[in-house]
């Protein structure tokens, strides 16, 4: 509608002038209601010029559909409406209108309104009138918040009377701070808490009331726990009704302090760690490191004595450098690092035992230095800490720090220290390898002559054994550690007795009569693992040795690593067997397996077994949606999730597309294998992250038994096949065991087709009805009508069984007309049994949506039931419109001219834009209750649920949240500020003699102070 100073008014009476003039003098609002509450017409007053949009559009619509919340003291919506219903005029109610938009405050109105009577004395609406107040309560709000913001300040603030030299206010945290109560404390002056005289703080407030500046004053004090406590106070003087007052607001810097004394330390420890580093690259050998490295931690100036020890012959740690105050008492001291005796239990013995390094803040009352503490008062020593010095990590040498201060070694310090003893380490283990590659060259030269003899022959390793066939030489390079001590075990062992080697070409009894014959040979092939199940395949080759007598006394050879030629034809014979996008064994080779199984199981009673025949759901989906490439990372996935709740045993394979297949060895015991399948289930219930999109799919599984079902291949994939589908028709997401009964569900699905074409005739039809809530205001302000089965011989049928085969038979037409007339019928006996009148939703199926009769039938429903159109409001499906834009489009413009509401239901689940959807005249967005399910665990639907409710405010639509059934889920819509909520939380589907009942008891305060608590 225009703007109310705009509205022509076509009949005027003599004084209609006047009287307007005295409604714009006494009110800001004037506005008329007709028997349901709805406005009629509306009207600004000419004075009031900053209107509030939302109000001025507010014809056809009530105050509470306005989202307006009752603000004031001890009145509700409750008593309100029940003032309405008796027809009785009601003054001065306090109604806080929701912002128009992000960057606006609430508006406050003081609202009153007169029922009006026609000549007969019959109801025919309210006259209402209403101030605007948000000035009023907006100042009330910050004079409040303003003494919050004080009170809860973490600085002191002062208020003095400079003439008086008293306190005239002081906030909670000084008060806190003194110990004493603020009426207390409004009866003293500065001068009780400083160290100045009366004098001395008249005249510095002079000062700042003449100059106009701002004093800082660093003081110190003792707090009430007997702690010293550093105080920073800034003053200013300021005049306030022609009385000077001084504001004075303290901080607590005690820990400002403190901080930037230990960091004037951790900055000289940052020096040394840098002169240690200096140090390293300048080194030649260890005793010139460690030197440089002592005096360099001596200059961080928190230790009197940095020492390293290594060990003598007989384990005693001696020092080999030193530096600090007390470093000469070093030279003589010798630690011993056995476990067994006290001076060994100290921190330099253990760290040099264990590795680890030892701290001690408090050197002299701690157990373990117990044999040092003479030495260590004698010196002044009050805290220590040892480091270990690593080479191929194992403890060599040990860092050692004394100081003559408790508590020095801070977190921080420690790092410093450490990362210090690492880069020692470092360096040790350079010199280390350096003296290993020197002592390798000399072995190398020495082996290149024996190798030269073996020209003849190419080789990796050389090997000898002697005249009993144990190994006595293996030489070459030799990779990893474990690999090492392999060989060392080998030496002076016979091959065949090394559990680590299988032999692959022939058998070891094959190979010794070779020996023993004394032949050469080649080629002979066995496998290796060593400690860390790392695989070689090796090639020996061998011929005999003689001496100058002819006598037998050993063999010489070589042997080649063909690990990477065995892992070649490994690969190649994989390629052949296993799908090539998951890994998983394909047909052929399940095939194989399963004809091996059945082949044992017909042999075996205790080898039985059943199959799982495993289908995606919503994969053609997914893979349409985004393509092949994600289609395949997801197949990858679900590759890897089905694995999870299998046996090593069990074997998975992929079929092809998106069929799997599973064999359960050994197992025909159906709880066992309903368990085994729940698992799989249970997979997928978390959805799969695929390149930043959440993807959720389940499976559908089949079930035969060897043994139960069939005795051959062919028919037990059949039969899982026959009994995925029927998981598939159950709603997907299950499993299905085969049975002789599954040909019949044909027949049982005609039985309930048959049914439900009596079950109109016979009234076996209801519908329940559940409330939509305002989660400002707390008011119903709709009700969805929602379709139930009860029959006689089939008992309780659940919609999502019934309605898709109303779907597919047509029989929704009939049905949907039937659920349509009773639903508005049914809104209209509630406001005639006292209800005030709110909208009723109704569902629209795809079938009815695309009823050409379908408007017809609307008119007629509405006719008949006497229902006004705004209070009739369709629910579609979001894929309905994005489907058939164009008929969609002229059949939604047609029920807006009707005057019919219009809410797109689980919305988020199809693929409609903002771009889109901005062209459709629809009232409400329903947020699909699967977005909020997951909420507040689920990040991706919270932030879908967020956008939803962004766009809807943006295009000013109504946001409803449908599936509420928790707080936390409640909680996180109302941070939002979406508008409305529906779900088993507030109330679940009622009959219609029961929603009455309870829509009567409901109480829009009471609920709404529920969620404060």
């Amino acid at each position: 509608m225009s703007n109310a100073s705009d509205i022509e008014i076509q009949t005027r009476r003599p004084g209609e002038d006047e009287l307007w003039t005295l409604m714009d003098l006494s009110a800001d609002y004037f506005w008329q209601e007709d028997t349901s509450y709805t406005c009629i017409f509306v009207r600004r007053s000419s004075a009031h010029r900053c209107g509030y949009a939302a109000l001025e559009h507010m014809q056809g619509k009530t105050l509470w559909d306005l989202g307006a919340a009752v603000a004031g003291v001890d009145q509700s919506w409750t008593q309100h409406l029940e003032l309405r219903q008796k027809r009785l005029p009601f003054a001065d109610l306090i109604c806080q209108l929701p912002p128009e938009n992000d960057s606006s405050a609430s508006q406050y109105l003081n609202v009153s309104g007169q029922p009006q009577f026609d000549s007969q004395g019959v109801f025919t609406g309210y006259q209402c009138v209403a101030r605007d107040i948000t000035i009023q309560v907006q100042n009330e709000l910050s004079l409040r918040r303003f003494r919050a913001a004080m009170d809860m300040s973490g600085d002191m603030i002062y208020l003095v009377d400079s003439a008086t030299l008293k306190f005239i206010d002081v906030n909670d945290t000084a008060c806190r701070n003194s110990g004493l109560t603020r009426d207390v404390m409004l009866t003293r002056s500065p001068t009780d808490t400083l160290s100045e005289s009366a004098e001395e703080l008249s005249a510095r407030y002079g000062k700042l009331i003449a100059e106009g500046s701002i004093s800082r004053i660093e003081s110190s004090n003792i707090s009430l726990q007997g702690r010293q406590v550093y105080l920073e106070t800034y003053s200013r003087a300021v005049s306030i009704d022609g009385r000077w007052i001084i504001i004075g607001i303290t901080r607590d810097i005690t820990r400002r302090k403190r901080s930037e004394l230990a960091a004037k330390k951790l900055q000289q420890m940052y020096s040394a760690l840098s002169d240690t580093n200096a140090a390293i690259l300048r080194a030649d050998s260890p005793a010139t490191l460690f030197q440089s490295v002592c005096e360099a931690a001596i200059k961080g100036g928190k230790f009197n004595v940095a020492t390293i020890l290594v060990p003598d012959a007989d384990q005693r740690l001696r020092a080999v450098a030193s530096s600090g105050a007390v470093a000469p008492i070093m030279t003589n001291i010798r630690i011993s690092s056995n476990e067994q005796i006290a001076e060994g239990r100290g921190l330099a013995g253990t760290t040099y035992r264990t590795g680890k390094a030892c701290i001690s803040n408090d050197f002299l009352s701690d157990y373990r230095t117990q044999a040092w503490h003479d030495v260590a008062r004698h010196q002044g020593i009050a805290a220590a800490a040892s480091f270990p010095l690593t080479t191929n990590k194992v403890s060599t040498a040990v860092l050692l720090f004394y100081s003559t201060e408790k508590n020095p070694f801070d977190e921080e310090i420690v790092g410093l220290l450490q990362s210090m003893a690492d880069n020692v380490s470092f360096a040790l283990e350079n010199f280390h390898l350096e003296e290993q590659r020197k002592t390798a060259e000399t072995i190398l030269r020495e082996s290149e002559e024996r190798f030269r003899s073996l020209t003849h022959l190419s080789s990796d390793f050389y090997w000898e054994q002697d005249c009993e066939l144990r190994i006595t030489k293996y030489e070459g390079k030799i990779v990893g550690d474990s690999n090492t001590r392999a060989v060392a075990e080998l030496i002076g062992n016979h091959l065949w007795n090394m559990t680590s080697l299988t032999p692959t070409s022939t058998s070891w009894e094959q190979f010794r009569l070779t020996l023993s014959q004394h032949e050469r040979f080649r080629d002979f092939e066995f496998s290796f693992e060593n400690s860390e199940q790392v695989i070689y395949h090796m090639s020996l080759s061998g011929e005999p040795i003689f001496d100058e007598q002819k006598q037998f006394t050993g063999y010489r050879g070589i042997a080649k690593d063909v690990s990477e030629r065995k892992r070649i034809s490994d690969h190649i014979k994989y390629l052949a067997t296993h799908d090539n996008l998951t890994g998983l064994p394909n047909r052929v080779m399940f095939t194989e397996l399963l004809e091996q199984a059945t082949r044992l199981a017909a042999r075996y009673s205790n080898r039985a077994f059943a199959v799982f025949f495993i289908d995606l759901d919503r994969f053609k989906l997914i893979n349409d949606t985004y393509g092949h490439h994600m289609g395949d990372a997801l197949l990858k996935e679900v590759a890897l999730r089905l694995r999870l709740p299998l046996r090593a045993s069990d074997v998975v394979a992929r079929l092809g597309g998106d069929e799997f297949v599973v064999l359960l060895q050994e197992l025909t015991d159906r709880k066992k294998i309903s368990k085994v399948a729940q698992n799989v289930l249970s997979a997928f219930a978390e959805p799969i992250i695929i390149h930043d999109k959440e993807c959720r799919v389940t499976v559908s599984i089949g079930i035969s038994i060897y043994g139960v079902d069939a005795l051959d291949e062919e028919t037990l994939m059949k039969h899982a096949d026959a009994a995925m589908y029927v998981a598939k028709e159950e709603g997907k997401d299950n499993f299905q065991f085969y049975s002789r009964s599954i040909h019949q569900r044909t027949q049982g699905k005609l039985d309930l087709e048959t049914n439900l074409r009596n079950a109109l005739k016979l009234n076996e039809l209801s519908l329940h009805y559940q409330p939509k809530l305002n989660l400002r205001s707390g008011m119903i302000v709709g009700v969805e009508a929602l379709l139930r089965w009860k029959s006689p011989l089939l008992g309780d049928i659940a919609p999502d069984r019934f309605i898709p085969i109303a779907e597919e038979n047509g029989m929704i037409i009939p049905i949907g007309e039937w659920v349509l007339i009773t639903a508005c019928q049914q809104a209209v006996a509630w406001q005639e049994d006292g209800l005030f009148p709110f909208c009723i939703s109704v569902n629209l199926s795809a079938r009815q949506f695309n009823d050409p009769e379908l408007m017809t039938k609307v008119r007629a429903a509405l006719h008949r039931s006497g229902i006004s159109a705004h209070r009739l409001e369709l629910e579609i499906t979001e894929s309905l419109v994005i489907n058939h834009p164009g008929r969609a489009m002229k059949l939604l413009q047609e029920m807006k001219t009707l005057g019919l509401k219009l809410a797109l239901d689980d919305f988020g689940t199809g693929y409609s834009s903002l771009g889109q959807l901005k062209h459709y005249p629809v009232d409400t967005l329903k947020i699909d209750r699967s977005f909020i399910q997951e909420i507040p665990d689920d990040e991706d639907d919270k932030a879908i649920t967020k956008a939803i409710i962004s766009m809807g405010r943006t295009l000013g639509l109504t946001v409803i949240a449908e599936g509420v059934e928790t707080r936390e889920q409640l909680d996180f819509l109302r941070e939002q500020e979406c508008q409305h909520i529906q779900g088993y939380f507030f109330q679940r589907p009622l009959p219609a003699d029961e929603f009455l009942i309870w829509c009567r008891n409901h109480d829009p305060q009471e609920f709404l102070q529920s969620l404060k608590g």
